[in-house]
């Protein structure tokens, strides 16, 4: 069992491993707890903090996640208090002349990476919706912004400390600011109905729900990936990259995820082969071998990683929330005790909070599940502008929020429920709503756009807005060939 000590007033865990030692520090601040107009301040925070720490002989490393941030050691105690001695000091004194540098440094990371667009769909463009938008809150982050970023999550009572050794690094100070204890936020949904299904591009197709965290719930997920493996698998020559994940949450739920990636060609057949696996373990088709070598394999898993203090950092995350350690036999006990009959009822939990990503194109579900949301119920009243070249488009902006109109298609951003403006220097401007419903204003594309512009961006809520590079006029869309750009996605990308 580990042992449960203070730091620096800094709650900790430590337990003796087999190898070489390290200890890490957790704070309770992550993605979801951004506005989207602050989106990537927690990742240059961390970024700021780690910069030039990483002394001779340590292997270091930090992660901004969706609910913690994590700063990591493994080497000598003299090594590891450097380390986390020196994170806590940049937290205290943020390196601001670094800030315009390690802003380029995230965008430069940013551009191999396509921000997944589930979260999105699910919760809109809040809390836990973050993952699906790119850091495009950068350029507007001042030092201020970071400065009370630090004060309100990066402190003493929002932070747990894990050592895997026999005794805490000696010289370790956490010299943190005073503070207090943040929860998680509480996710919101943007999905009226579940299971539900939408369509997008990406490399093929996925699936995630929402279930309670528990044992059998990660039992499950590692049984629905042994059996996609099998059914979707195919010839070793032409096999789909297929994988499941089981993302447990503060809030004693976890999030399960299915993807499976294959060329344009396959994935009809794999989004039939997803939903078939689905629903048939949602009917209890599952397979005892499936359940005792997914048991078996969890256990042995749970007792390595105990020895070599994997577990660690779990359990400080558990400290954090106001929850007790955990001695691996008592967690390798509840694994052993989960049956087929326990991982049929999760299946059925997860198909009835499900939702499908199928590929960009899809234009019918499959039976029993509920297209998500991808426009407004109604526009909001006021002045409308007709679109230059396309008679069935108009824009409506009133006291209330902006709508776009085609047809019987609707999509609103109300002001009071605005999650962001993106607003270029030459008068574009896109509104994200909270559900992520997104309206496109392109002066150059309305009789009188200008006069829309200057109208929205009065009513626009203070503290919403980001400001955009430049674009290439060439982009700037314009009657003759960009009013569909108005329309385009249903939700922003990215």
């Amino acid at each position: 069992m580990p042992k449960q000590l203070e730091v620096d007033g800094v709650p900790a865990v430590l337990a003796p491993v087999t190898g070489p030692m390290h200890a890490g520090l957790v704070f309770r601040v992550g993605v979801a707890d951004e506005p989207l107009v602050k989106r990537g301040i927690t990742h240059l925070i961390e970024h700021l903090a780690v910069h030039g720490r990483a002394g001779v002989g340590t292997h270091t490393n930090s992660t901004t996640g969706v609910e913690h941030t994590y700063f990591h050691a493994r080497g000598t105690a003299e090594h590891i208090a450097a380390f986390l001695n020196g994170v806590c000091a940049a937290l205290r004194d943020l390196p601001a002349g670094r800030i315009d540098a390690e802003k380029d440094v995230l965008r430069a990371e940013a551009g191999g990476r396509r921000p997944e667009p589930r979260s999105m769909w699910r919760h809109g463009a809040r809390d836990y919706g973050m993952p699906s938008f790119g850091e495009r809150g950068l350029p507007g982050l001042t030092g201020d912004d970071l400065h009370g970023w630090v004060a309100q999550f990066f402190t003493r009572e929002n932070a747990a400390l894990w050592v895997a050794g026999d005794e805490v690094p000696p010289g370790l100070r956490l010299n943190l600011p005073e503070g207090v204890r943040q929860p998680a936020p509480m996710p919101s949904t943007a999905l009226p109905v579940t299971p539900a299904w939408f369509a997008a591009h990406g490399d093929g197709v996925a699936w995630d729900t929402v279930v309670r965290r528990e044992a059998r719930a990660a039992v499950f997920a590692n049984v629905l990936e042994r059996q996609l493996l099998r059914e979707l698998g195919g010839d070793s020559d032409d096999r789909p990259e297929i994988r499941t994940e089981y993302e447990p949450r503060v809030s004693r739920t976890a999030r399960i995820s299915a993807i499976a990636e294959a060329p344009p060609e396959r994935r009809p057949a794999l989004l039939a082969g997803l939903t078939g696996v689905l629903s048939a373990m949602r009917a209890g088709r599952i397979r005892d071998t499936d359940v005792s070598t997914v048991v078996d394999l969890t256990c042995a898993g749970l007792r390595e990683a105990d020895e070599r203090g994997g577990r660690l950092p779990g359990q400080a995350v558990n400290v954090l929330a106001g929850r007790g350690v955990r001695g691996v036999e008592e967690a390798v006990a509840e694994v052993r005790a989960v049956t087929v009959d326990d991982v049929a009822e999760v299946s059925a939990a997860a198909y009835r909070a499900g939702l499908l990503m199928a590929p960009a194109g899809t234009t019918t579900g499959p039976d029993g599940w509920t297209a998500a949301p991808g426009v407004s119920e109604a526009a909001v009243t006021g002045r409308t502008h007709r679109a230059r070249g396309n008679r069935g488009l108009r824009l409506v902006h009133g006291a209330d929020g902006v709508s776009v109109v085609e047809g019987d298609a609707i999509r609103t951003v109300r002001y009071d429920a605005c999650a962001a403006v993106y607003a270029w220097p030459d008068g574009g401007r896109r509104l994200i709503g909270d559900d992520a419903i997104a309206v496109r204003v392109e002066p150059t594309l309305y009789r009188d756009g200008a006069a829309a512009v200057a109208d929205i961006d009065a009513r626009t809520p203070p503290g919403t807005r980001i400001e955009m590079p430049p674009r290439d006029p060439e982009r700037i869309p314009q009657p003759r060939r960009g009013w569909r750009e108005v329309w385009g996605p249903a939700r922003p990308n990215g």
